[in-house]
């Protein structure tokens, strides 16, 4: 569900050193180059790397939107009433927020394979028991641990793009990144409507069951880590074999046997100074400190975007628990056709994702155009004088405001029992408008976090799940204590009104980022001496 993305600004931790060097006018700081380039990876190899993290990410949200279309069989089958049902809802939403703190951080410590193997496991063996279980109960504390399960797919995603991919072209790779992420709520509930209709509600835990194991199978053998620490720009094979994929270790062994006695030389001392790094750093496999998130939502700039985009998820939720409870009752419809009616939210998500990740690109190439800044695709450059957040944030005031305002008609649509069509157009605007926004914000925090991707992303997922859940939690008691119509109104007036955190971002939050990079200069300044 937090899937939620897209373009630019040099994001692995190396960055960090020349983004932090103050003093310098905005044209020189930014064009200053490494010797290398930023990756060794090819064209074809970054695309196969961003698609592995694509796919993973589909799991994260199809895990949400597959459940939507069951909850009525489901209550049936438990003799429940769907505000109880509703708690599973809530309860993986909490967990799909919290999760993240614990496997990003992960990630960003350990690498990426582990990490994505680690999710995988767990998130099946959750399917098989969701599959097999009889209990409300059982269901409840495996619908958690299926959310801790494929909860950090996304964030891994971000992190996968910022280790192969520079400020320059990161739009063109995060779109479809994020595109992954939203088939999701496009294919989701089809798919648990038609599997509920068909072959009953255990069939949808079945399936999930064979796709995740599929792909964790194929991640095995093909997926590379690519984490700059373990891999530096991709040319450094992992020391532990544990590490390597099948195809990574076959062309390992094949670069070495062509490398002459030189470069092997130079190829073993960059491994060492990479081992050594990681013992100075304490980048190990070990248990994740989930506490990185929640500082990051101490800072000023960060709790700005990530309680906006929290509210964003509030709004949607709200959206999206209501219409399996309305529409049966409006529209007459069964399971297979309330399911169909997530199609136009789905995908219109999916088409924001892609158009918002050029959209990106084109803002930045244009404000950097402006500040008198050369593009460079291929090195690292320095972001400290630059106004990112306005490169990123400009069209997001658009994107929310209309999403926040189509609430108000979308509610009394409903209320009064518009044609079907009125509501299911509104959705796929609001979807759209969503993904934008989301992605948008996403691509902001990875800018503004170098070397801390995959947790910012995470910190960004835990307050967005919390406040979606809470949203899941209250959307029926609001719906009969207000109605329909001014349920809607209140949302949509309450995500109009956080548009204030937006607008103290655009004003502050440059200073707020230049101050805080100063300061993390200072202590790792100190600490080197």
């Amino acid at each position: 569900m937090a899937a939620d993305c897209i373009a630019d600004a040099d994001v692995i931790e190396q960055e960090k050193g020349s983004d932090l060097e103050a003093g310098q006018d905005l044209t020189k700081s930014t064009t200053t180059k490494s010797e290398k380039p930023y990756t060794t990876f090819s064209e074809h190899e970054k695309w196969l790397i961003v698609g592995m993290a694509s796919a993973a990410a589909f799991f994260s949200p199809l895990s949400g939107q597959i459940y939507f279309p069951v909850l009525p069989v489901l209550t049936a089958d438990y003799h429940l009433t769907s505000t109880l049902l509703n708690i599973s809802v809530t309860t993986y939403m909490i967990f799909q927020g919290l999760a993240p703190s614990f496997m990003g951080t992960f990630s960003d410590a350990s690498g990426r394979r582990p990490a994505y193997i680690l999710a995988f496991i767990i998130y099946t063996a959750a399917n098989i028991g969701l599959a097999l279980q009889d209990s409300y109960a059982v269901l409840l504390v495996l619908r958690c641990v299926q959310s801790a399960g494929s909860s950090g797919t996304v964030s891994f995603g971000y992190g996968v793009v910022a280790d192969v991919v520079t400020t320059a072209e990161r739009g063109k790779y995060m779109g479809p990144m994020a595109a992954g992420a939203m088939m999701g709520p496009a294919l989701g509930p089809v798919i648990g409507g038609l599997l509920a209709q068909y072959l009953g509600w255990r069939a949808v835990f079945w399936f999930l069951v064979i796709v995740s194991g599929s792909y964790l199978v194929v991640f095995i053998v093909i997926q590379p880590e690519t984490h700059r620490s373990i891999v530096d720009d991709g040319s450094v094979t992992p020391s532990q074999g544990w590490r390597l994929s099948v195809v990574q270790f076959i062309a390992a062994r094949r670069r070495l046997a062509r490398m002459t006695a030189e470069e092997r030389q130079e190829y073993q001392q960059i491994r060492a100074e990479l081992k050594t790094q990681q013992q100075k750093e304490g980048r190990k496999l070990g248990f994740p400190n989930p506490l990185d998130s929640f500082r990051i939502l101490l800072q000023k700039d960060a709790f700005m975007l990530i309680t906006f985009s929290g509210l964003m998820m509030f709004g949607n939720l709200v959206l999206m628990t209501a219409t399996p409870t309305l529409y049966p009752g409006i529209y007459g419809l069964d399971e297979l056709q309330v399911s169909l009616c997530f199609l136009p939210l789905g995908l219109s998500s999916m088409i924001g994702a892609v158009v918002n990740g050029k959209f990106l690109d084109w803002s930045y190439k244009r404000l950097a155009k402006k500040h008198g800044m050369i593009i460079d695709r291929q090195h690292r450059q320095d972001l400290t004088h630059f106004p990112i957040e306005t490169a990123r944030l400009q069209m997001v005031f658009l994107w929310a405001s209309v999403q926040s305002i189509l609430l108000l008609p979308y509610g009394w649509a409903l209320q009064y029992h518009a044609n079907l069509a009125v509501p299911l157009v509104i959705q796929f605007i609001v979807g759209f408008c969503l993904v934008c926004t989301s992605n948008s914000l996403g691509t902001l925090l990875a800018d503004i976090f170098p070397g801390q991707v995959a947790t910012a992303s995470a910190a960004q997922n835990l307050l967005r799940c919390l406040l979606g859940a809470v949203g899941a939690a209250v959307v029926d008691p609001m719906l009969t204590g207000m109605g329909v119509g001014w349920c809607f109104t209140f949302t949509g007036l309450v995500l109009l009104v956080s548009l204030l955190l937006l607008w103290a971002e655009m004003r502050w939050g440059m200073a707020w980022r230049q101050e805080r990079w100063r300061q993390e200069g200072e202590r790792e300044s100190q600490g080197k001496k």
